[in-house]
Formats: structure tokens, sequence, C-alpha cells
């Protein structure tokens, strides 16, 4: 345990030297001119987060379908950077010779790139594309100033998948049997996941992606606290993380880890797409993992809490790099990697920020792996209402600090109160 938080802090740190030193850079580098229209073939590299090689192919036809509209040869590049240390490995290659010159971006840390400098303009890009038919409260994190410095091409909420054959084996009520008796609850999610484990011996829980513990300890928490009341700090600078109804929420993961033993440990690798945990948190992006799964499983909302329900949407966006040697033309490209069809066709995987498409009936029927009940249900019903996780141009020396104090959490004699205690006094130290 103590090797996995050192390594964690010393990731953290890295990210924090990185886009110090960016933040730095901006304002003494100016963005690289690009004259007309290339006569050769260009090269261009996208850095994102997945590896699913459907989805890289998916995102390849937009930038082969762009350069044939625009009369050029692009040969692109993607370059697949895992999840855990996509901000650290990004922000280093940003700063070097090669960086990629379109690259996705985690809403916690827009407002630092955009102060950065390292994402370029995007206004004149998008003209040609319907600018206005993208929500501007999706385009809201992602602006300054009036003008525009990356697109949401997912704004995908969070959501409960379910081995529906590991429910049936414990004799325990799935997610949507205690949907139908308006019992999902986080406390039934409690009662429910120990009954799981206790009767089969399986897990009944993995956090997300596996990482609740590291990279996504905000997603993990946040569906929690948030319908417990709670937060982990507000846009005018509150800091609600050490509120009773946060420290509430957070108790009741710290038992079902400790005390019920229900949930995938740190440091364990049990995953639920292999069929070795009960229930995990998931987005449409993931279904495709389930496409060979030996059981039957199902999908739900998250549960509801004290104060209702809380979904969270987790938001992802395009950027151009600044400093690219096609500056304009990747910043174009972005565009027209979220024009109207583009967006439309990835509304399956990645649900969209254009209005026209996501009130479509298109939309609900999307992805052949969901119902569109359950689209509408867990997907488009839970974007109108959900929120993204809390950002700060800071977010990087948050999250370092942070980080050093929530790994005190995955201990069975954590003090919870004092920990997230500590927490709040980094979080009013950059916040406030």
């Amino acid at each position: 345990m103590k090797n996995v938080r050192l390594m964690g802090a010393k990731r953290a740190l890295v990210m924090l030297l990185v886009l110090g030193l960016a933040l730095g850079m901006a304002f003494s580098q100016g963005s690289k001119e690009t004259t007309s229209t290339p006569s050769g073939p260009v090269s261009l590299t996208i850095a994102t987060w997945t590896s699913n090689p459907d989805q890289i192919a998916l995102l390849d036809s937009f930038v082969q379908d762009f350069a044939k509209s625009k009369g050029i040869e692009i040969k692109s590049n993607f370059e697949s950077i895992p999840f855990g240390e996509y901000n650290t490995k990004l922000s280093l290659e940003l700063q070097s010779q090669n960086g990629p010159d379109l690259f996705w971006i985690l809403e916690t840390v827009a407002p630092a790139f955009i102060e950065s400098g390292l994402l370029a303009n995007l206004d004149q890009g998008m003209k040609a594309y319907d600018p206005q038919d993208i929500s501007a409260d999706a385009l809201e994190l992602w602006s300054k100033g009036g003008r525009v410095y990356a697109i949401p091409f997912s704004t995908s909420p969070f959501f409960i998948l379910y081995n529906q054959d590991l429910f049936a084996k414990a004799g325990a009520k799935n997610p949507d049997q205690l949907i139908a008796e308006g019992a999902w609850t986080w406390d039934n999610f409690r009662k429910v996941s120990k009954q799981v484990k206790d009767n089969t011996g399986v897990w009944a829980f993995q956090t997300v992606d596996g990482q609740g513990y590291d990279a996504r300890i905000l997603h993990n928490l946040a569906p929690m606290i948030r319908s417990y009341g709670g937060d982990f700090w507000t846009d005018d600078g509150q800091v609600l993380i050490n509120k009773s109804e946060s420290v509430a929420a957070v108790k009741l993961f710290h038992d079902m880890v400790y005390v019920d033993k229900s949930v995938v440990p740190p440091g364990n690798q049990s995953d639920f797409y292999s069929g070795n945990a009960a229930m995990t948190v998931g987005q449409i992006s993931r279904v495709s993992k389930l496409k060979d799964a030996s059981f039957a499983w199902g999908l739900a909302p998250m549960p509801s809490g004290p104060k209702g329900k809380a979904p969270v949407i987790g938001q992802a966006a395009i950027g151009a790099h600044s400093k690219s040697k096609h500056v304009e033309l990747a910043a174009e490209l972005v565009a027209y990697m979220t024009n109207k069809s583009s967006v439309a066709a990835m509304a399956g995987i990645w649900p969209p920020a254009r209005k026209s498409v996501m009130d479509s009936e298109a939309f609900l029927t999307s992805n052949s792996m969901v119902t569109s009940v359950q689209m509408k249900e867990a997907v488009a019903n839970s974007i109108k209402t959900g929120r993204v996780l809390p950002s700060h141009v800071k977010y990087p020396q948050i999250e370092v600090e942070s980080k050093m104090s929530f790994d005190k959490l995955w201990n069975p004699k954590a003090d919870v109160q004092k920990i997230l205690d500590e927490v709040a006094a980094v979080y009013a130290k950059h916040i406030k």
C-alpha cells in the first residue's frame, strides 16, 4: 500500500511540475502561424485515452472525410495514452517539439489548459459547422473571454453496469428490481452488495475502471457525496468536502470496503467485465467491452441518496495544440470532428453536446447493445440533470496535494472526518 501511495504521489508531482512549466511558457511564446492550404501530405498526431480499435477507426474516418473535403492528404497518427497517466504524459509531450496536434482533454483540467496557452482558439474553425447548435452550457467550461478553446465530443453520464447472473445466484434484488420498487438507494446498494459478496464469494462492486482509489477518486466518490447533499467545492469557492453530508457519503463507501468487504479493495485487480465483480460504474463508451460477455448484464442509473439523484457527467473535449505546425488546419479539424454528422456517428459511444443530435429519437437507438429505455433513463435524462466534476485553474496542484490526503483513506482504521478536513484545507488554500 505504501508503494502505491508513493507511485501516485510521484505521478501527481510530475504532472504538477509539467503544467506549472506550461503555464510559465504560455506567456513567453506565441502560436505558430500556418500559411495556405498545404500542397503535400500533412501528418497530424491525435492523442486520446482510448485504445479501442473500433473507436480509433471511427475517429480516423472523420479525419479522412475532412481531408477529402479540403482536397488534401492527411496521415493521421492516433496516440493512445492510458487514462491513469494521460494528463501527465500529454503535458510533457506538449512541451516538446513533437507534441500532438490535436488532443482530448478532461473536464477537471480545462481551466488549467486554457490558462496555459496550449490550446488554439477555435472560433474561426467552428464557423462553417453550425456552432449555434452546440449547447452553450456544454461550451461554458471550454471558453474564456467569449472565445472557444476546445469542443466537447462527449457529455457522458456515469451509470451502474451489473451482472444479472451473480445477483440471481446471490438471491439478491438487482438494480432494476430495486428501481421498480422505488428502492434504488445507496443504503440498499450497500445491502445488496454485502448480500452478493456473502452469498457468492464474488466482489459486489468494482470502482470505475478499477481506478477509484487513484486516478478516478472524484469520479468514484462524487455520485455518493452529491446525492447526500455534499460536494467537493463550489464555483463560488465554498469548500464542502468535510461537511457532514460529504463525510457521511464517504463513510458509507469506506465501510463497504473495510467493514462489509464487498468492494474490490485497493491493489486487487478483479474486473467486472471478466465476471469477477457484480457491479461497476460505466459510461456508454464502456458498453462495447461487454460484447462477448459470458454473463447476462443490465444497466441502471446511479442510486439515489438522502437528497435524491445526483448524476455525474464525465465531459471530454477535443482541442488543437497552439504550437502545432498546422495549427489552423488542426483547429478546423477539431470543429469538423464535432460537427453534426460526426457527432451523430459518435452518439452511441460518446453522448453529444449538439442539441439537434441530443434531442433526436435516433440518439436513443444509437447503441445496438443498449435499449432505448436504458438510453433515455440512464443517459439522456441524466445529461439534463447531471453535473460535471469540479474544475479549477489550479486543479493540477489541487489534485497533487489532495491525493496525498485521500490516500490515507484506504486504511481500515482511517479517521474519515480528519482526513477530509485535511483535503478541505488543501482545497481552501487554492480555491479561496
